[in-house]
């Protein structure tokens, strides 16, 4: 009943192009990183590689007088 309404072949083959064309249309994926800071640490929370969210907690320390104490730790992506 459906076949005499619609041709087939016809419409899997618009059905096919429809997608490829939605499919080279898609804009490109854009990461955006964004790092803790004192304004947004309450508000963000975060998700690492294993899907587990997580968010930061602030404790402010006194930062140590001999600078061989202090290190950098870069960001891990």
């Amino acid at each position: 009943m459906l076949s005499r309404y619609i041709n087939i072949p016809i419409f899997l083959i618009a059905l096919s192009i429809g997608i490829f064309a939605v499919y080279i249309t898609v804009p490109e994926k854009r990461n955006i990183y964004v790092f803790p800071t004192h304004e947004n640490v309450e508000i963000m929370q975060y998700k690492d590689k294993a899907d587990n969210c997580f968010q930061y907690k602030e404790i402010e320390v006194t930062c140590p007088t001999d600078e061989k104490k202090i290190t950098q730790v870069k960001p891990q992506y």
